[in-house]
């Protein structure tokens, strides 16, 4: 049997699907898996900030690296498409199905800067290239005293414009990525430069909501139960209540929110949850309990609750 798979081509891209494929084919032996490399909006619109591509290139509410990989799966010329899972909107289409999530990789944010750039408590001197709202706004925060300037791009990309731009001092980037490019190191040289990675606590400097999670999208007729068959129960978990919280917001990128949802020692759901109103400080909370749907219903409740 054949799986066409759907993916972008950055190189990170690639990295997950191969990881998608080794489940695939350790579940299903024998299965030939082909792969086909979609171009996104997210991929061609790099001249602009993330959260105006949608707008930009008519692509709804859909997420900017997704659209035009679904577009493929609704005509059949892909069986099974693979994600970051935090690209990903709150709500599928009702045509496809989030048929299964590789187990999780580390979910924190990483500080990648050069040699010569002095991290100080409150942030004094650096200038962090991102180019997204989310890590702009804990940035403020976390590092009142840095800048932040835009960029666009993949990891090589950004790390490249690091490297060879004096000006910056660095740039922030998910462990998980770096970790899926065999950058899993505490320094890492690019282009002839060295740089060292600072890992972020996630509870301080809250990550994207599905980081380090990749998703496995098919459509509801065809492969999902081949498909279910690699599903991480634990991630499958935490996940669930991740996206029911993003759809209850209904949040995309360009809002500035953060979480993520682990199973504690004792088997509950523990929610965290970082969201920066218009105006005033960061609203951080927590909530616990056993059905990922409920917490994350919780959370939301509450959040508004505070929000006024």
């Amino acid at each position: 049997m054949k799986m066409r798979i759907g993916t972008r081509g950055s190189e990170l891209a690639l990295a997950q699907t191969r990881l998608a494929i080794a489940a695939l084919q350790a579940a299903h032996p024998g299965l030939e898996c082909e792969v086909q490399i979609i171009t996104t909006a997210g991929d061609r619109r790099t001249d602009i900030p993330l959260h105006q591509v949608n707008a930009a290139t008519g692509t709804g509410d859909k997420g900017v690296f997704i659209a035009a990989i679904e577009e493929e799966l609704a005509a059949g010329t892909i069986d099974c498409a693979v994600h970051s899972l935090k690209d990903m909107p709150g709500v599928l289409d009702e045509r496809f199905a989030l048929a299964a999530v590789l187990p999780r990789e580390e979910i924190q944010d990483v500080l990648v800067l050069r040699a010569d750039a002095e991290l100080r408590p409150d942030g004094a001197g650096l200038c962090i290239a991102t180019g997204s709202v989310r890590r702009t706004h804990l940035m403020q925060s976390c590092y009142p005293q840095a800048r932040t300037v835009p960029v666009r791009g993949n990891v090589a990309t950004r790390l490249r414009k690091v490297a060879e731009n004096p000006e910056l001092s660095g740039t922030l980037l998910a462990r998980a990525g770096l970790n899926r490019l065999g950058y899993d190191r505490e320094t890492i040289e690019v282009s002839g430069v060295q740089l060292r990675v600072v890992g972020l606590d996630a509870e301080r400097f809250c990550p994207a909501l599905g980081q380090g999670a990749v998703a496995l999208e098919t459509r509801k007729d065809t492969f999902e139960p081949m498909v279910a068959a690699v599903n991480d129960a634990p991630t499958s978990r935490a996940i669930r209540c991740e996206r029911a919280f993003l759809n209850l917001l209904q949040a995309d990128c360009s809002v500035p929110v953060g979480g993520y949802a682990r199973t504690t020692a004792t088997g509950e759901l523990e929610f965290r949850v970082v969201f920066y109103p218009k105006a005033g400080e960061p609203i951080r909370l927590v909530q616990h309990g056993a059905e990922p749907e409920a917490v994350a219903r919780a959370a939301y409740e509450e959040l508004m609750k505070r929000l006024g």
